[in-house]
């Protein structure tokens, strides 16, 4: 899952029927019958962030993932000027969070800022170097058109996504895990203290942690994409009941829609 994924499970697939791969392929799926006219977006369930740069943590332990098998240390490139300080206020706000703190370590990469459909900045770091010489981990995350295949056999009247809000920002990491993300800012050297963006095995951890969250739960019959989560019901009042249900543990909703 790249910074900027087009498509992920939930409201694009069901608004639209398609997507468009990066070749220009468009994929066309059964569930483009559903009304686009009912989509009504939720804003009073328990547990729903008011606040899209809050960061929840989920109730796991830290999480001791591969570490780098030899250092990694490339200085920062110039970055989009209108980045600036959109990612110096974030930066400030994770740090006032616990989700990044000062550090000095051999290890650097690049901030590679990315303007989100919005218009707002998301903090990623070029981990691309650093990927290289992560040991592998098995990937648990599932094939997106299996579950889109899977989606269609519900013919339910009512869908609902929820978005699980900074869902990586959410996973605290093993201090001795830390060192290798770190990257560098007007001068001053940070890390992640919980799982980054950009790094090839934060979706697969992601994933698997939600999920475990989710089964040692009540949540009801679902479909998940690492940090997106579908239910359906032929009800509306169905939905919603199913949604105040799957709120994963330790984590902040940020976004909610009905369609139906």
């Amino acid at each position: 899952m790249g910074p900027e994924a087009p498509c992920i499970l939930g409201i694009d697939f069901l608004r639209n029927g398609y997507y468009k791969d990066s070749k220009g392929l468009r994929w066309a799926f059964g569930i483009a019958a559903v009304e686009v006219e009912g989509i009504k977006e939720l804003n009073s369930l328990p547990g729903l962030s008011e606040n899209p740069s809050a960061v929840g943590l989920l109730k796991v332990e830290e999480q001791r993932v591969p570490v780098a098998t030899s250092a990694v240390h490339h200085r920062q490139y110039q970055t989009n000027r209108d980045a600036v300080i959109p990612i110096h206020k974030m930066i400030r706000e994770q740090e006032t969070q616990g989700v990044v703190s000062k550090t000095h370590s051999p290890f650097n990469s690049p901030i590679w800022p990315v303007c989100k459909s919005d218009g707002e900045w998301r903090l990623t770091v070029d981990y691309r170097a650093l990927n290289e010489v992560t040991p592998p981990l098995s990937a648990a995350v599932p094939d997106m058109l299996e579950l889109q295949y899977e989606l269609e056999s519900k013919a339910a009247k009512w869908y609902a996504t929820i978005d699980i809000a900074n869902a990586f920002f959410s996973i605290p990491l093993s201090a001795e895990c830390r060192p290798q993300f770190a990257f560098t800012w007007r001068g001053v050297q940070y890390t992640w203290n919980r799982l980054p963006q950009g790094w090839k095995h934060s979706p697969t951890i992601c994933h698997g942690l939600i999920q475990a969250a989710l089964e040692k739960g009540e949540a009801p019959e679902h479909l998940q994409y690492i940090n997106d989560i579908i239910v359906w019901g032929n009800r509306a009042m169905e939905v919603f009941k199913k949604e105040d249900h799957a709120d994963s543990p330790g984590s902040q909703v940020c976004h909610q829609e009905e369609q139906g």
